[in-house]
């Protein structure tokens, strides 16, 4: 984890942390033959050759989604033997992993790979997704035997969101409004956060300096509303919905804001979070042209944030694999 953002006013530099993933997902059979982690299965389709692939994501839902869709469109445009390693682990497991050749595909953040992934970086300073991207591929592809493929144009990061009912009349649509809201001594929303979020290097209080909160009228907020610390960024949300606080953090992408009715997502307009924009990762060992043809197709497949939020809906409806595997049948990319 890195230390408190620097104030900003007249840049865009951005603060990059290590956001380490954890836990696991169950795979759900889909249109292939496989299920569970390290099973194997030889598909058909493409001309990639018969090498084998292992495929691989971290631990958490949207993940293991994300690597189950590079698990279908390899199987189904490439005649590799593909070994089933979604689920993986965390930033550190999987970029070991990769290193070594026990990952060689998979999608991951360009925000994580470039501060929780070595050599690591404790901050950047781009102002376009596009030089981050660069300067990621770069390094990455000169320090380790992988490839960074394409970038898609959405990204998963922190999303600061408000019910309507809060702010009406009030012309809030950014955290710079909201800045200038508190500072004016105006203390009628309630915040809501993840257990431990406040604190974190990327949390709320280092949001709070970094948009330049007044302290004195940061505790006059939170003396006369409460700041209400909930057991997840996903209770938060639901706090929000039920009017117990008006003002949540989440992940931009996460299912359960397409649950959480009337809420305006305010624009992070001083770009404190950073550019995690996801971007396929395969080992040199197995980067033919079909295998890398194939994993470049996400960007095509899951166009924006809204797809994948609605992919992160279905998949906790019906399986990770089920939901990707669907999808990609659905919009013909399989």
């Amino acid at each position: 984890m890195m230390d408190t953002p620097e104030h900003a006013s007249t840049s865009s530099r951005r603060q990059l942390l290590g956001m380490l993933a954890a836990g696991g997902t169950t795979a759900v059979a889909g249109c292939t033959t496989i299920t569970g982690g390290g099973d194997t299965t030889s598909t058909g389709g493409g001309d990639s050759g018969s090498s084998s692939i292992v495929v691989g994501s971290k631990g958490y839902g949207e993940q293991v989604t994300l690597g189950y869709v590079a698990y279908e469109l390899l199987a189904n445009t490439t005649n590799a033997t593909l070994v089933d390693e979604t689920g993986f682990g965390g930033n550190a497991a999987i970029s070991e992993a990769y290193r070594t050749g026990n990952v060689h595909a998979y999608y991951d953040y360009m925000g994580s790979l470039w501060s929780s992934h070595p050599p690591k970086h404790d901050s950047a300073d781009f102002d376009t997704p596009d030089a981050q991207y660069d300067a990621l591929k770069s390094e990455m592809e000169s320090e380790h035997p992988i490839r960074i493929l394409d970038r898609a144009d959405w990204q998963n990061t922190w999303a600061v969101f408000v019910a309507e009912r809060a702010v009406e009349g009030t012309g809030i649509q950014s955290i710079s409004d909201l800045a200038a809201h508190v500072n004016s001594r105006n203390y009628d929303i309630r915040p809501a956060f993840g257990d431990g979020f406040r604190s974190r290097s990327d949390g709320l209080d280092a949001l709070l300096d970094y948009y330049e909160f007044d302290p004195e009228r940061v505790t006059a907020w939170a003396s006369e509303r409460e700041f209400l610390e909930t057991a997840s960024a996903q209770a938060a949300g639901t706090a929000v919905d039920e009017g117990y606080a008006d003002l949540g953090v989440g992940y931009s992408t996460s299912a359960w804001l397409t649950d959480v009715d009337s809420v305006r997502v305010l624009d992070d307009d001083r770009n404190f979070w950073p550019f995690f924009h996801p971007v396929g990762v395969v080992h040199e060992d197995v980067a033919t042209d079909a295998v890398v043809a194939a994993l470049n197709t996400m960007p095509d497949a899951i166009p924006d944030a809204e797809t994948m939020q609605a992919l992160n809906s279905r998949a906790a409806a019906s399986g990770n694999q089920q939901a990707a595997a669907d999808h990609l049948q659905n919009n013909d990319f399989i």
